[in-house]
């Protein structure tokens, strides 16, 4: 339990007592309170140190921890929902102030390049962002490095080779649904299954978009992939039709499944599949992933490369051979013509 003694001084021992600690030197300085209450309250803190030794260090420790604890003035950049999604008109008319990052920065800088004004040079983007012009030459030699800009003879900087393929592929992603809509409809009209856009991205097979099966009895999901061991028309005409390397590369990393007793689970006898899929210009597959079903799937080309198929699945007991005849017919042709849609998007 800690006693606390108050002793309340004398006018005469806080005269000694400060003319001791140098205190009586503070008389001299205008007063705003009366002297009496400062005599006394200097008096008490006197008696508190001759008390208490430490008492100077915690009034010290203490003093330090409540301007530690004050808070400091800070700007915060309140962002709008949006603000960083700019049209091109105005992408880059943005303050170097509402910048957030390094990334972007070198964002604006590239969408700085238009129709309008395709070369500008580092003293024209120094003024437009307001930057020194040591650090607008640090943003262009990061964009120079991975060829997204290149500088001309006189000394402009304009875009450069790795936009082109990063173009493409843009524009292919956003053209491949468009330009597959139109026959997937038809399809889907014509015979009431499901169709289906899929995409291979290394070894794994993305669905990009899909038709609903219009009969009582459908085939809701299709599972198609190729590791680790394809089995779908969609996973054989992919491996089937992808490069060289890639196949074989793919093929190492293989683990024979069996889905159902229809699958096949040799290496051997599926790169000969795989040929005469190749032969053929299509695949099919019959109860070799899921039981009772019947797929078929076509390649889709772009620049010369099999990286998506059109492919359907349904019910075994509906596709009877006149109507696996059709299906795989208007499958074959709708890929073809979805493939020269493609075609005229190249540039």
């Amino acid at each position: 339990m800690e006693l606390s003694v108050i002793i309340t001084p004398s006018p005469i021992m806080v005269e000694h007592v400060s003319q001791l600690t140098g205190f009586h030197n503070l008389r001299k300085k205008p007063a705003v309170r009366s002297r009496a209450r400062t005599h006394h309250q200097q008096g008490n803190r006197i008696v508190r140190e001759m008390t208490d030794p430490n008492q100077d260090t915690k009034t010290k420790q203490a003093t330090k921890a409540r301007q530690e604890a004050k808070p400091t003035a800070r700007t915060v950049t309140k962002s709008r929902p949006g603000a960083r999604l700019k049209s091109d008109a105005n992408a880059s008319d943005t303050p170097i102030g509402a910048a957030n990052s390094t990334a972007d920065r070198a964002i604006d800088i590239m969408l700085l390049f238009s129709d309008d004004k395709a070369v500008w040079s580092a003293a024209e983007i120094a003024a437009h962002f307001r930057m020194p012009r040591s650090t607008t030459y640090r943003y262009l030699n990061s964009l120079r490095s991975y060829a997204l800009i290149v500088e001309d003879d006189r000394g402009g900087y304009c875009l450069g080779p790795r936009i082109f393929p990063l173009a493409r592929v843009a524009k292919a992603n956003m053209s491949i649904l468009q330009i597959a809509a139109p026959q997937l409809r038809s399809l889907s009209e014509q015979f009431g299954e499901m169709f289906v856009i899929h995409e291979r991205v290394g070894s794994e097979i993305i669905a990009l978009d899909r038709t609903q099966c219009t009969h009582r009895v459908s085939v809701t999901s299709t599972r198609s992939h190729i590791l680790p061991w394809p089995a779908t028309g969609s996973a054989k005409v992919l491996l089937g039709f992808a490069p060289a390397a890639e196949r074989q590369a793919i093929i190492g990393m293989l683990q024979p499944t069996a889905y159902t007793r229809r699958t096949l689970v040799d290496v051997k006898t599926l790169e000969k599949t795989l040929d005469d899929i190749v032969k053929a210009g299509y695949a099919t597959t019959e109860e070799e992933r899921d039981e009772g079903v019947w797929g078929v799937a076509a390649p889709i080309f772009v620049r010369h490369s099999a990286r998506y198929c059109l492919a359907m699945a349904a019910p075994r007991f509906r596709m009877d051979k006149m109507r696996i005849a059709a299906v795989t017919s208007a499958i074959r042709n709708a890929a073809r013509k979805i493939t020269a849609g493609l075609a005229e998007t190249e540039f």
